[in-house]
């Protein structure tokens, strides 16, 4: 499971045509990657669904302005919840999205910036 120390939202973005929010989350667990998660308006879930996320251990020494010259971004949206005794990765998964989305006012900010996106 991936416990979330941050989360912000970067920039908005299009995923498939479509409005998207680009969230930097910072990892609350030594050794965790910083995540980029991507995230659309959906009715059916909560109001919103992640449709990717993407590991960021870019170095602003070497992966200047966000490349991924040097693999610094890995798209971990189906490998990144392996699950556990107790819960499948498609549990890991709706755990990890309804925590981001409660975290600090990100879910308010989100309704603010599809608004002005629109």
């Amino acid at each position: 499971m991936y416990y979330i120390k941050d989360a912000k939202i970067r920039r908005m973005t299009e995923y498939d045509g479509a409005p998207c929010a680009e969230v930097g989350v910072l990892p609350g667990a030594v050794g965790d990657s910083a995540l980029l998660v991507y995230i659309v308006e959906d009715r059916r879930e909560e109001g919103y669904e992640i449709v990717r996320i993407l590991t960021n251990d870019a170095d602003t020494a070497t992966d200047w302005f966000d490349n991924n010259l040097h693999d610094a971004f890995k798209d971990v949206t189906v490998s990144g919840f392996t699950g556990s005794t107790v819960m499948s990765p498609e549990d890991e998964r709706s755990k990890f999205q309804r925590e981001l989305l409660i975290f600090g006012d990100l879910k308010k900010q989100l309704g603010e910036h599809f608004r002005q996106y629109s």
